[in-house]
């Protein structure tokens, strides 16, 4: 699942979800439009993205290995 279809799936916006996992907006909007590679990432950011999204870590970032 990318991190797109996971925010699609959880009905959150872009900024919605840089404000509830606490990952800075230009971050997560850098994800999202595949300017920031995933994989590039700490892991304390995919965390905190995983657990807004409500998702596995593994879940997020297996489309992207």
């Amino acid at each position: 699942m990318t991190i797109q279809d996971a925010i699609c799936k959880s009905d959150m916006s872009i900024y919605r979800l840089a404000k509830v996992s606490k990952v800075p907006y230009a971050t997560v909007n850098d994800i999202v439009n595949g300017k920031t590679d995933i994989r590039k990432c700490s892991v304390e950011t995919i965390y905190r993205l995983s657990q807004a999204l409500k998702v596995p870590m593994e879940e997020l970032i297996e489309s992207y290995m």
